[in-house]
């Protein structure tokens, strides 16, 4: 019984993570738990915060949409922006590994789509999606 109270205690830690790392190469290798447009994942933030990050975070999902804006600078973090909401919308962090070839392919306004592990909203009140990949 000893033995598993080290395993006991990380996966109680684990259940209280509030930040996903921003680089996490498991995204490789996952599954979508689900498939939704940038601004139908905006819609269930909206509506019940709560109750969407119980069913995405930590998950891998696959969002296609639009981008409004392509953020470069790898200083500030590589991202595409669907803007949804005034300024607000779904930020989506993508990987270092395929930043380059993704941000070469992205345009404004031309539907492409993502895998991305899910975390919710951030303190600016955007939905933030982190370590996207394509499919």
């Amino acid at each position: 019984m000893p033995r598993f109270l080290p395993l006991a205690g990380l996966v109680l830690l684990a259940a209280c993570v509030d930040h996903l790392p921003d680089q996490d190469l498991r995204i490789l290798r996952e599954q979508p738990a689900a498939k939704l447009s940038a601004s139908d994942l905006w819609k269930d933030f909206e509506s019940d915060a709560a109750g969407a990050r119980s069913r995405y975070f930590g998950k891998a999902i696959d969002v296609s949409d639009r981008p409004t804006a392509i953020e470069s600078d790898a200083s500030k973090g590589r991202a595409l922006f669907f803007g949804q909401a005034m300024e607000r919308g779904v930020r989506a962090t993508l990987l270092d590994d395929q930043a380059a070839d993704i941000l070469r392919d992205a345009k404004v306004g031309t539907r492409l789509t993502l895998r991305c592990y899910c975390e919710g909203k951030d303190a600016n009140g955007d939905v933030l999606l982190k370590s996207c990949i394509r499919p």
